[in-house]
């Protein structure tokens, strides 16, 4: 290599910069970004009253159990993980008992979320942290299956699930998560921001049940999405309809409220559990970015 003298340093320092730079630039745009995929546990039957409450009573709907995968630079993420296996396939009474006489589930061992995991590509030992609405038993039931993901629920609705008031037992099936005890939970109380920077938002939504939450979650391309749950059933109740079982209407109400001006402030877009024509319009073989 040719001497050149005072000018060798300069040189050779402009030279490693200008590989540095390439280096992080390549870097930036190989960066990834959040993912989401939106799949469901199956469909119930109900009476539609159950989600717009006096309003079309006695109308059997079939509706969707909305799940999703949430794929985040710092975690891969699960909002609910469906109905139990144990009533897959027709075998519901096994499981539920008479409470199958209610809902009619109908699930294919195929629309099991460890099974949706594997058709992206990802496995039960790759989740970082399951996100439950609520304990109820379309949303919960397959919370044994990560033990060794941090499970994120409201202090309150832990509670409630392990010591149900009477009335409410009907909905929390223990056998969903009464081996679940020593997992390790991240316990909220209120609103708390998973990752720290607005990415992943667990939002209290509470009025379905005492600790149900929602998750607002920001997509590079789609922009914001506010994943319900059961906060809001279908558009009726965010169009002011009160939604048929909650364990406090009032406060049920407030959630939708609250949904509603933050999907406008942020100029996003509210998808519910169990909004059928919604769900249909999606798609739930690749992801949205």
């Amino acid at each position: 290599m040719k001497y050149l003298g005072k000018r060798w340093v300069p040189l050779v320092t402009l030279i490693v910069v200008a590989c540095f730079m390439s280096a992080v630039n390549a870097g930036h745009h190989e960066e990834k970004t959040t993912k989401l995929y939106q799949v469901t546990s199956g469909y119930l039957q109900m009476d539609k009253g159950w989600l717009t409450a006096m309003k079309d009573v006695g109308t059997l709907i079939h509706v969707p159990v909305a799940m999703y995968i949430i794929d985040h630079p710092r975690g891969l993420v699960l909002y609910d993980t469906g109905i139990n296996v144990a009533t897959a396939d027709g075998n519901c009474e096994s499981y539920w008992g008479k409470l199958c006489a209610y809902f009619l589930p109908d699930q294919k061992r195929n629309q099991i979320i460890d099974k949706w995991l594997e058709k992206f590509g990802y496995t039960i030992g790759d989740v970082k942290y399951v996100v439950s609405s609520h304990m109820h038993l379309d949303h919960a039931g397959n919370m044994e299956m990560f033990p060794n993901a941090t499970h994120v629920v409201q202090k309150a609705e832990l509670k409630t699930a392990w010591w149900p008031e009477k009335w409410q037992r009907a909905a929390f099936v223990m056998g969903d998560y009464d081996d679940t005890r020593d997992f390790d939970f991240l316990e909220l109380d209120g609103d708390y921001d998973l990752f720290g920077d607005g990415s992943l938002v667990i939002l209290d939504t509470k009025g379905h049940t005492q600790g149900h939450q929602s998750v607002m979650v920001q997509l590079e391309n789609t922009g914001t999405l506010f994943l319900a749950g059961d906060a809001v059933y279908t558009p009726e109740n965010e169009n002011g309809s009160i939604p048929g079982i909650t364990w406090n209407t009032q406060e049920s109400m407030n959630s939708i409220a609250k949904l509603k001006m933050l999907r406008d402030t942020h100029q996003g877009q509210i998808w519910y559990s169990h909004g059928r024509a919604q769900y249909k319009s999606h798609k739930h073989d690749s992801a949205y970015d």
